[in-house]
Parts: structure tokens; C-alpha cells; sequence
């Protein structure tokens, strides 16, 4: 699509005045979504294993069998200039356990990822859900049941303020209701002031769990 002079659009999509559509994430479409999450996220523990596990990463999402949410915002030119995914409440586990080896084979590429507390934190959780075990909880609201995880998000730099973010929060709501969520979890960086006025835009309520991050959720009754 990248090139194109125009773009067609599905016929169940309406472009924005930008003429920016947001889509279901296809196969061809998921290095592009990695390209995003690796310079939009770029801190994040997902992207620095690197682009070939970022890539696995957000193709688990993808695929409809892990029963998660995928979706992508492209402009006029056919270019993937944001992306959203999501999956049920308790994917981590067989998460971890498929990206096992991907993971292995990033951290043996990478050996100075130890000596970053965030990595080996991570390292720690992987290794606890990939063995079965549950991480530590800490007080947080009773939400109805089946609950939907807003996994990650990210728009390019290019296509910021234009509510790219706001629309693909909204897709993800009206897919979680499609799938018949109850309701909606994320957590974020305390410091990311710009995600944090958009969920709380979007009716998310905060709660706390721990000092590291900001939980949000969302009744969808």
C-alpha cells in the first residue's frame, strides 16, 4: 500500500478529516506496527529485546485464536502511523510461554540487558508465568468479568494530535464489546502525562497498584 496516491477504504470504515482510517491489523501489516512501537515506545521492555522479538510480540496479538485485539491506523499514503493491541485478562502466561525461545535468543544477543534493573524485573515475571505461576497483586478494583487488557499502543511523532491515540482506544472499546468484555484494564508510566489524559478522557478511572506504574480501568456496562 506504501506509495500509493490514494487510499480505499474498507466500506464498514469512515476516514477521518485527515483521511487517516483505523483497520483490523492484517500479517503485512505487523513489522509496520513493530517499526511504530520501537520509535513511540522506544523505552519499553518489549523494545529493547529488539525489533524481531518486538515483531512476535504483537503478532500474538494479532492472531484471532489468543482471542486478543489488533488494530492499526493508516494515513493516505498507505503508511501504519499507529497501532493498539489487546488481549483477555490472563493472556501473560501463554504469552510467555510462546515467546520462551524469542526471548532467550534476544537476551543472548544483548548480554548488557542485566545490567538494567527494568530488564531483569521482567526477566523475573516472564520466568514466573512461564512456569505457571501467578505474579504478586496488589489492591485493585473488582472488575466485572470477562475483562479485555489494553496491551500497548503507539502513533508516530508525524501523526500526533490528531487523535489517532483517541480512535484507537475507541476501536478497542467497540471491539471488547463485540467480544462481549465486561471490562477494560491498562497500566502506563505514572510520568506519561499525554496517555494519561487520554484514558482518563475516554471515562478510564485510575487505580493504584504499585509506585512503578498507573492502572486504569473501564466498566463497560
Amino acid at each position: 500500500m506504501s506509495g500509493n496516491s490514494s487510499l480505499q477504504f474498507p466500506p464498514t470504515t469512515t476516514p477521518a478529516a485527515d483521511d487517516t482510517v483505523i483497520v483490523p491489523m492484517t500479517a503485512d501489516m505487523v513489522r509496520k506496527a513493530a517499526k511504530v512501537h520501537l520509535h513511540a515506545l522506544a523505552d519499553s521492555r518489549t523494545a529493547i529485546m529488539g525489533k524481531a522479538y518486538v515483531v512476535a510480540f504483537i503478532d500474538w496479538f494479532r492472531q484471532s485464536a489468543h482471542g486478543g485485539i489488533a488494530f492499526v491506523a493508516i494515513d493516505i499514503h498507505g503508511d501504519v502511523v499507529g497501532y493498539v493491541i489487546g488481549a483477555p485478562l490472563g493472556y501473560p502466561q501463554a504469552l510467555s510461554r510462546h515467546m520462551f525461545w524469542i526471548s532467550a535468543r534476544a537476551v543472548l544477543l544483548r548480554p548488557w540487558l542485566f545490567f538494567k534493573q527494568e530488564f531483569r524485573s521482567g526477566v523475573l515475571d516472564r520466568l514466573r508465568l512461564a512456569s505457571g505461576r501467578s505474579l504478586p497483586r496488589g489492591l485493585e478494583p473488582e472488575l466485572p468479568a470477562p475483562t479485555l487488557s489494553l496491551v500497548a499502543m503507539g502513533v508516530t511523532q508525524a501523526a500526533r494530535g490528531k487523535k489517532i491515540g483517541l480512535r484507537l482506544v475507541q476501536a478497542c472499546e467497540r471491539k471488547a464489546r463485540e467480544l462481549q468484555m465486561r471490562s477494560l484494564r491498562l497500566s502506563t508510566h505514572p510520568g506519561n502525562a499525554v496517555a494519561c489524559r487520554l484514558y482518563e478522557r475516554c471515562g478510564w478511572q485510575p487505580f493504584p497498584v504499585s509506585g512503578e506504574m498507573t492502572y486504569y480501568f473501564r466498566n463497560l456496562e
